[in-house]
């Protein structure tokens, strides 16, 4: 169940037409049942609600487990609650408490950058792939990852330039 409530900024989705997915990888696409109008039907899943007697619980419009997932990869308030839930503010990589701290990607996302819609790994905005890290370990993860990125950048580079060579 989400820690965090919706609240009055959160738009009304419910009925409205398929929004087209502009490739922004820190937000990932919405599946096609966000858009339902059928009430009873989740909105994350696409199966139907049901309560305890089997009838269609036509008042609800999230399962729990789902609504959780839908606010941990969209709002990072809600990111936030439940790693702290999970972690208790115990850095992941010194093992310190930390009453500053910040929530990073064990994969990082940029990895998704340029990945079509169909393709995307939905492990990576899970909570599984979340972790609590103090500030000083996060600028460290951080720059290391720079540092990574920038090297891949440099193969890019050389590989296209020595099959410019050959052509």
């Amino acid at each position: 169940m989400p820690l965090s409530r919706f609240s009055k900024r959160h738009e009304r989705t419910f009925g409205k037409e398929k929004e087209e997915w502009n490739g922004d990888f820190r937000k990932p696409p919405k599946p096609d049942s966000y858009y339902t109008k059928i009430k009873g039907q989740c909105r994350w899943c696409g199966n139907m609600i049901v309560n305890e007697d089997g009838t269609i619980n036509e008042r609800r419009s999230w399962h729990e487990e789902c609504a959780t997932e839908y606010m941990i990869i969209y709002h990072s308030r809600e990111q936030r609650a439940q790693v702290r839930k999970r972690d208790k503010g115990v850095c992941n990589h010194c093992g310190k408490f930390a009453m500053k701290w910040d929530v990073d990607h064990i994969k990082p996302l940029v990895e998704q950058r340029d990945v079509k819609e169909e393709d995307l790994d939905w492990d990576y905005y899970k909570l599984d792939n979340l972790q609590t890290l103090c500030k000083p370990c996060h600028r460290l993860k951080t720059n290391s990852e720079v540092i990574l990125k920038k090297n891949v950048k440099k193969k890019r580079k050389i590989s296209y330039r020595s099959l410019k060579k050959f052509k």
